[in-house]
């Protein structure tokens, strides 16, 4: 790991530090890790440290053990599993509520934003080291469908597997070079709610789904 800390708002540094390092596997399963040593590699408290430490292990990515430090929790097949169909039920609902209720000027901005997203993604298709750009760039895709359709409740669920989300997609991402299929798979979304076509829409979206859960080892 390497020191990226300004003197800056703490707490939330740390914790994006160490939730980054999470996704990208710069921190090893398996490995104890303590508070003491972070704060030392960092040059911070062992306060902020703590507090990312506790967040991240209420989203179910550390394990803390008493008087030993904490461990990084592996993404289980169970865990998988239930990504995929968690994000089936809440953007299934998004995509549906998206293409025949929302309301036009919603529908429309809504477009708008994710299609700026798959644009600034575009450049990583044939790019296969960027595993990281592209996959904070899947996630926000994935997210601006939920936060569309202003559902509080939808929307919290979705943030909170958010971490372990992008640590699954990242992993698929850099073994199994799918950049330039989730792009095709994304635009085949987009272009079922432009037409406002919910069959379009959500066809293309089991198939991305599908692709995902097999990428996973979990096919459906």
């Amino acid at each position: 790991m390497q020191k990226v800390i300004k003197k800056v708002s703490y707490k939330d540094q740390v914790y994006q530090y160490l939730k980054t390092a999470l996704i990208k596997g710069e921190l090893r399963t398996g490995e104890i890790y303590s508070e003491q040593q972070v704060a030392d590699q960092l040059n911070v408290s062992r306060t902020p440290v703590r507090e990312a430490v506790i967040r991240l292990t209420n989203e179910g990515m550390l394990e803390v053990h008493a008087n030993r430090g904490w461990t990084v929790r592996p993404v289980s097949e169970d865990d998988l599993r239930e990504i995929v169909a968690a994000r089936i039920a809440i953007e299934g609902y998004s995509i549906r509520w998206l293409t025949v209720q929302a309301p036009e000027s919603v529908r429309q901005r809504t477009l708008a934003r994710m299609g700026m997203v798959q644009e600034k993604s575009r450049p990583y298709i044939a790019d296969d080291r960027m595993h990281y750009e592209f996959m904070k760039l899947d996630t926000a895709f994935h997210s601006l469908l939920v936060a569309s359709t202003g559902n509080s409740y939808l929307i919290r669920i979705h943030e909170q597997m958010r971490t372990k989300l992008e640590q699954a997609i990242f992993t698929s991402l850099h073994h199994r070079r799918r950049h330039a299929e989730a792009w095709e798979e994304h635009a085949a979304i987009l272009s079922g709610i432009g037409r406002r076509d919910e069959a379009e829409a959500m066809r293309a979206f089991m198939v991305h789904m599908g692709a995902t859960a097999r990428v996973f080892g979990v096919p459906q």
